[in-house]
Parts: structure tokens; C-alpha cells; sequence
């Protein structure tokens, strides 16, 4: 019969897992500047092999408005979530948390998405739908965590009404808590700062005319 110490010895981890943890966690604490990172080096390969970028003046192109409605309604997403979200200091139930549990990385999706429409390349679009969109649901799981710690008294039943990334009702009051204030202490006119740099870099990249 085994001892006591044995049955309560714990199981060794899988050999690998600890280093493998770290990884994901460094590639999710650095995701913003990693993601950046590749989507210079699939800029670069674009440029290398003349890709042209939609006109966005072209009202006529689908293909463009698709993408400049998923760009700017992504920003708008993320500005109503960033003015809405007080972080770390309570659980933010209002607004657009009433909708999904993660409204800014919903947002931030649908930014990528639209820019890579706009470069017109479909490769990049891949990416963004493959290994970025799995790291950022590696990191809503793991957000879940600690709010769930965080806020045991408030966080069971905010996750059993509020679906993770896909609405199912209008809560009420949707814009009552939003506060420009809190929008400005979030930073999120670095967002909108970067968008609008994007966009004017994407026209006049399309209208230079490639060797």
C-alpha cells in the first residue's frame, strides 16, 4: 500500500511545459511590439513585391469600404471600451462590457483585419486570422483568470451573463458610462493617432507608382 508522502507527492511536470509557459507568457506580455514587429517585416515583403493598396477614395471598391468600415468601426469599438474600462480598480460592467467581456481586443481584431483588406494581400489577412488571433485569445483566457481572482463576488455572474467575443443582446443604457476623461487616461488617442498616420501612409503608398 502506498505511503502517505507518496499519494501526496505532486506530479512532475511534463518535461518541456515550464519552459513552454514562458514563451507564452513572454509572447503575450510583448504581443502588442511583436505584432508590430511582423507586421513591419509583411509590410516590407509587400513593398518588395509591388503589392498596391486599395484607394481609399475609391467609393465604387467594396473591397475598400469593407476594409476602411472594418478599420474605423474596430477604432470606434475600442475608444467606446477604452472610455468605458477603469483598469485593475473594478470590474467594468457598462457599456460595451455589457455586450462582450472583451471589446478592446474585438476591436483591435477588426482594425488589423480592415488594414490588411486595404494592403489588398491576402497572406497578411491569414496571419491575422491564424497565429495573431490565437494569441489574443490566449490572452483573454488568461485575463479571465485574474479578474475571476480579482473579483470572485462579481465575476460568476458578469461571465454567465456577458458571452466572451459574440454578442446576444443590447444591454440598456449602452453609452451612459463612458467618460472622455477615463478615454484620455486609457491613452486611447494613440490608437486613434496610429489609424489616422496608417491610413494617409496606405493612400500614398497607393499612388506611388512602383519601379
Amino acid at each position: 500500500m502506498p505511503s502517505q508522502n507518496a499519494l501526496a507527492a505532486p506530479a512532475r511536470e511534463v518535461p518541456g511545459s515550464n519552459l513552454w509557459k514562458k514563451f507564452l507568457a513572454f509572447v503575450v506580455h510583448r504581443r502588442v511590439r511583436l505584432t508590430a514587429i511582423l507586421f513591419v517585416m509583411l509590410l516590407g515583403r509587400d513593398i518588395w513585391i509591388h503589392t498596391k493598396p486599395l484607394n481609399l477614395a475609391d467609393l465604387s471598391d467594396y473591397k475598400a469600404l469593407l476594409g476602411l468600415g472594418l478599420v474605423l468601426s474596430g477604432l470606434a469599438l475600442r475608444s467606446w471600451a477604452a472610455g468605458t474600462l477603469h483598469k485593475r480598480t473594478e470590474l467594468t460592467m457598462g457599456g460595451p462590457y455589457g455586450l462582450v467581456r472583451h471589446p478592446l481586443y474585438i476591436g483591435s481584431f477588426m482594425m488589423m483585419v480592415g488594414f490588411c483588406q486595404l494592403i489588398d494581400d491576402a497572406e497578411n489577412i491569414w496571419f491575422v486570422v491564424g497565429p495573431v488571433l490565437a494569441l489574443y485569445i490566449y490572452r483573454a483566457l488568461h485575463e479571465e483568470k485574474f479578474l475571476a481572482a480579482a473579483f470572485p463576488d462579481q465575476w460568476t455572474e458578469f461571465a454567465r451573463k456577458v458571452p466572451r467575443f459574440v454578442p446576444r443582446r443590447l444591454p440598456k443604457q449602452l453609452f451612459s458610462t463612458w467618460d472622455i476623461n477615463q478615454w484620455i487616461n486609457n491613452r486611447e488617442y494613440q490608437a486613434v493617432s496610429a489609424v489616422a498616420v496608417g491610413l494617409i501612409a496606405l493612400q500614398i503608398w497607393h499612388f506611388i507608382e512602383m519601379p
